[in-house]
């Protein structure tokens, strides 16, 4: 009996087994060192989270600056500083503006949407710095050229911002990078299932596949505030712009 040639026209486009073998490796030990991060920063986030306001004092542990026990330094915020130190600042100036994005998936060569935000900022020297730190309108309405403030800073951060009586806090480095390191994981699981069910570049590479990219943000948004806790409102908002971008990849694999 003559092969009919299926089962190689069914294999037609598809990597050979041993390239996706190693696609699914390498997909493997990114989600492990992925894993890893997350590990890392949800600790130091916790430490954060756990660390008490320096009390007042020189910072050397001889004013009473540091607890018993605690390494010299640790009450005056140096880089393995145990407390959130406190440092005087004074306003210099204010910004406003707005931050647009562009939703044009609708694939019709228009009626996409715009959405913008719009953002306060207030400029803060303190000892040898100036941050720009953001501010509701409430803040910087009122904010002006010359008002003190308190800068609050973690290892070097600034974490926290108090300025004519409206206090705002700011997430450390370890926490937002959790949120990437949440991403990156979860499109390096896809790229490993792609190469064990499908295999086929042009299945990677398809137009519906970049909403992928969408759903990975949105699924590390998720497990971010899974992790670390949010406003509702923010919960909200990260599952309909996950469910919207899973709708979307979809319906577009079925229409493409």
């Amino acid at each position: 009996m003559k092969s009919t040639g299926y089962r190689r026209n069914g294999n037609r486009g598809r990597l050979p087994v041993w390239l996706r073998g190693l696609v699914v490796l390498a997909s493997g030990w990114g989600v492990f060192l992925c894993g890893q991060q997350i590990t890392d920063g949800y600790a130091a986030t916790m430490d954060y989270r756990d660390a008490p306001v320096c009390a007042t004092g020189s910072g050397d542990g001889s004013s009473g600056g540091g607890t018993a026990g605690s390494p010299a330094g640790s009450a005056n915020g140096d880089v393995g500083e145990a407390c959130v130190r406190r440092e005087a600042g004074t306003v210099l100036d204010r910004r406003t503006g707005e931050q647009c994005t562009y939703d044009g998936t609708s694939g019709d060569g228009g009626g996409g949407t715009t959405t913008c935000t719009t953002y306060y900022d207030v400029k803060v020297e303190r000892p040898d710095h100036t941050d720009w730190l953001a501010v509701d309108s409430g803040a910087y309405d009122k904010v002006g050229t010359g008002d003190p403030a308190e800068v609050r800073l973690w290892r070097s951060e600034v974490v926290g911002l108090k300025v004519l009586g409206h206090t705002y806090s700011y997430p450390p480095s370890s926490q937002s990078g959790v949120l990437w390191q949440l991403a990156v994981g979860c499109l390096a699981l896809a790229v490993g299932a792609w190469a064990v069910l499908s295999g086929r570049l042009a299945e990677l590479f398809a137009f519906h596949s970049f909403g992928l990219l969408f759903v990975a943000f949105g699924t590390a948004w998720i497990g971010s505030l899974a992790l670390f806790g949010g406003h509702p409102l923010t919960w909200a908002f990260a599952s309909s712009w996950t469910g919207f971008a899973v709708f979307w990849t979809v319906s577009a694999r079925r229409m493409g």
